[in-house]
């Protein structure tokens, strides 16, 4: 955004003023987690600055304010099915800085400052409807978005077992006020060497991202189909060159399987949708901020995990795998 006009301007004359109509842009990014213990947001200011614009986005003073901001999330609530929201709490947002940001990335690390509390954030329940506004003085302009809670008690994987000795689904039913779904499945095993040294690994396999609207629904469940092959052609390309290794063993447990899904609000939906990939050879892609007199996204989310049965899968591993070396635990 304001990083490429950066790089394209520096191909200008010395002779233009390239800061003159700088002004302070907040960019925001915050996703409430009824299930966490700490919620952040993420309260950084757009830069502008002479020289190479990937240089300045690591030094940590481009992209934070001087001052801790003036920030809280405001609570809201209304009766079950109702519209009348009133406020109810003022959650004050302090500052901490996490120390574990990847250094692979474009912007400054692994040292980071957030915002966050520590405030319990409510799930909608039969009797109330919860909304949180975010609120950000920054002495010359408040700064706001708004978003919705999504979970609820109704959120459940219904899957019981996963097998892949044939092409499958997952289950379950929907999230209160979801727009969108990401869907992973993780499959859990001991590596244990000669030595008797042994390690836990866990391998990803992400089956994709959903739009509410899109998925197929069948007895007001949701379902995603999967490739049993996949499952795999995923685990052969995890395993690595350790496959062929005789100096080690592979031991599956009980309900080595994890089903996780993610939940998001619509705000999330927006946003993803707007700066995912495009197919367009038209570039002219457009902006999608839910933060009033700012940039940025502030919705919500929840996750749900559930370790699962392997089915007939594990006995194939075990049996017809040997170069994998599984054993049943």
């Amino acid at each position: 955004m304001l990083l490429t006009s950066v790089l394209l301007f520096n191909a200008c004359s010395t002779d233009v003023d390239l800061y003159a109509d700088y002004k302070d842009i907040t960019v925001v990014y915050g996703l409430l987690d009824a299930n966490q213990d700490t919620n952040y947001v993420k309260i950084n200011k757009a830069f502008l600055g002479p020289g190479n614009a990937l240089d300045i986005a690591l030094i940590a003073d481009s992209c934070n304010y001087p001052n801790k901001l003036a920030a809280k999330i405001i609570e809201y609530r209304a009766a079950a099915n109702g519209t009348n929201y009133q406020k109810t709490r003022e959650l004050i947002l302090d500052t901490l800085t996490v120390h574990n940001k990847a250094q692979d990335g474009l912007f400054y690390a692994p040292d980071q400052l957030v915002y966050f509390t520590k405030e319990k954030i409510n799930l909608n329940t039969e009797q109330y409807n919860y909304r949180y506004e975010l609120e950000i003085d920054r002495g010359d302009t408040v700064l706001r978005a708004t978003t919705n809670m999504v979970g609820g008690d109704n959120f459940t994987i219904t899957t019981g077992s996963l097998n892949f000795s044939s092409d499958g689904q997952v289950k379950w039913r929907p999230c209160e006020n979801a727009s969108i779904y990401e869907v992973l499945i993780q499959f859990k095993y001991t590596e244990v060497w000669s030595n008797n040294d042994s390690v836990v690994r866990i391998m990803p396999w992400r089956l994709g991202i959903f739009p509410a609207s899109s998925l197929e629904m069948e007895k007001e469940q949701y379902i995603v189909h999967f490739k049993s092959d996949m499952f795999y052609t995923t685990l052969k390309t995890y395993l690595g060159n350790d496959t062929l290794k005789n100096n080690v063993y592979r031991v599956i447990g009980s309900n080595p399987l994890c089903v996780s899904i993610a939940a998001g609000g619509e705000e999330l939906y927006s946003f993803i949708s707007v700066n995912g990939p495009s197919n367009s050879i038209v570039q002219n892609i457009p902006e999608y901020t839910n933060v009033k007199g700012g940039y940025g996204i502030f919705s919500s989310r929840t996750l749900k995990n559930k370790w699962v049965r392997m089915g007939e899968t594990l006995s194939d591993l075990v049996n017809h795998h040997e170069n994998w070396r599984f054993r049943q635990g």
